[in-house]
């Protein structure tokens, strides 16, 4: 006679597949990205399809980052009803299946594998520094990378807001963590060189993101400490990024070419420049808002309506930006496609990340580190658009997020007993 399964051993047994799955995601997002969608896929399907649905699926009742998760995603497929284009607005859409990746994480991986996940992304980070560091200094090339742009596997943009996502979180590791001296040199080492890392490419996206996150991290960790502590650890983290600035050349050019850019848009109207496109774009992305101010154009209409802009009001604009795929602003493309609503619906996300203190404060300087980081990100590039840094955010929300489902299912357990 055939034994039934016992619905507690399959789903043990599922949330260790989904907890080596979430290793890996977090190991192929520095380096690989076809194990990026693998992985994303697998935890999609073993989630939905995996058995026990109703177990994991209850574990979110109190999850509020969830439903903020899913109310952004109806109002966007909401949207396409007023969309100009919402086969456009459609296609866009199907990025946004990776932010279910947070209630699939924070319900389903356990403790002991959201530590291996992150400690994989930390050493995964310190490893494509390696390659970009090769190819800074002529060793090899991979793909488009060149010394002058030597990120290894993906676009500079994202890479610059990957590594001050990593190089931030192994700073909470050691502010935070019980450590060896042993291992506390070591992870600083690790730090020091994915912050290099980070000095060396291109792109200030990752360079503002990595300031304010460390700003943040350091007020967060002061709460409580000793005076001659907090003066002692932030007088080294200033001695170390200004030995690096000074190190390497790039970075006090990067500086001055950014104030060119700058001057040349602000003050001449020259908008021929990286930094003078964006700005151009965001004068048109202010006149669709002005006409769309409360739902927007609808998903996938704004481009359509940026155009139309160009070709009417703005035409000297055309020459510098009338190619953009995207407003290179996550807050313009928002406003533009979803309006008030769109841009409410994508703050209610972070303040559900960070609301409630988490009983761990590293956990808790985590939740404040990706958002800052993504929230500064978003002033250069609309990194919602593209796999790896959406992807980057689901994992760690989930992640993070999962300690106030154990919270809640703790509180709840001691009520009942």
């Amino acid at each position: 006679m055939a034994t039934q399964a016992d619905p507690t051993e399959n789903e043990t047994n599922l949330e260790s597949y989904l907890g080596w799955l979430a290793i890996v995601l977090a190991a192929a997002l520095p380096l690989y990205r076809p194990w990026v969608t693998f992985a994303t896929t697998a935890i999609l399907v073993l989630w939905l399809f995996g058995g026990g649905l109703n177990i994991r699926a209850g574990r979110l009742r109190s999850h509020r980052l969830t439903l903020s998760v899913l109310f952004f995603i109806a109002l966007n497929v909401v949207s396409l009803v007023w969309s100009s284009d919402p086969g456009a607005g459609l296609r866009y859409l199907t990025k946004y299946r990776y932010l279910l990746l947070i209630p699939m994480v924070a319900s389903s991986v356990r403790p002991i594998y959201r530590r291996y996940a992150v400690t994989a992304f930390e050493i995964a980070a310190g490893a494509s520094v390696v390659l970009s560091v090769g190819i800074l200094v002529g060793i090899f090339r991979l793909r488009d990378a060149h010394p002058g742009n030597p990120s290894p596997t993906m676009a500079h943009l994202d890479y610059g807001l990957l590594l001050a996502l990593a190089a931030l979180m192994i700073l909470a590791r050691i502010l935070y963590s019980e450590m060896t001296a042993g291992h506390t040199v070591m992870w600083t080492i690790l730090g020091i060189f994915i912050i290099f890392g980070l000095m060396v490419n291109i792109g200030s996206a990752g360079h503002l993101a990595f300031t304010g996150g460390l700003v943040v991290l350091l007020i967060h960790w002061a709460k409580g400490r000793p005076l001659q502590l907090i003066l002692g650890v932030g007088t080294g983290f200033v001695l170390t990024l200004a030995l690096m600035w000074f190190l390497i050349p790039k970075s006090p050019a990067s500086v001055r070419e950014t104030h060119t850019e700058l001057r040349n848009a602000i003050v001449d109207q020259r908008y021929d420049s990286n930094l003078g496109g964006r700005i151009a774009a965001l004068k048109v992305a202010r006149e669709i808002f002005r006409q769309h101010p409360f739902l927007g154009t609808g998903v996938g209409g704004n481009t359509p309506a940026f155009r139309r802009a160009l070709d009417t009001r703005f035409k000297e604009l055309k020459p510098s930006i009338y190619w953009y795929r995207h407003f290179h602003n996550q807050y313009a493309q928002v406003a533009t496609e979803l309006g008030i609503a769109g841009l409410l619906a994508l703050a209610w996300i972070f303040w559900e990340l960070i609301r409630a203190p988490y009983e761990q404060r590293e956990t808790d300087a985590a939740a404040l580190i990706l958002a800052t980081v993504y929230l500064l990100g978003f002033l250069g590039e609309p990194f919602f658009h593209k796999q790896i840094p959406l992807v980057m955010f689901a994992l760690f929300a989930g992640l993070i997020s999962a300690e106030q489902i154990e919270e809640a299912d703790q509180k709840a357990a001691s009520g009942t007993n």
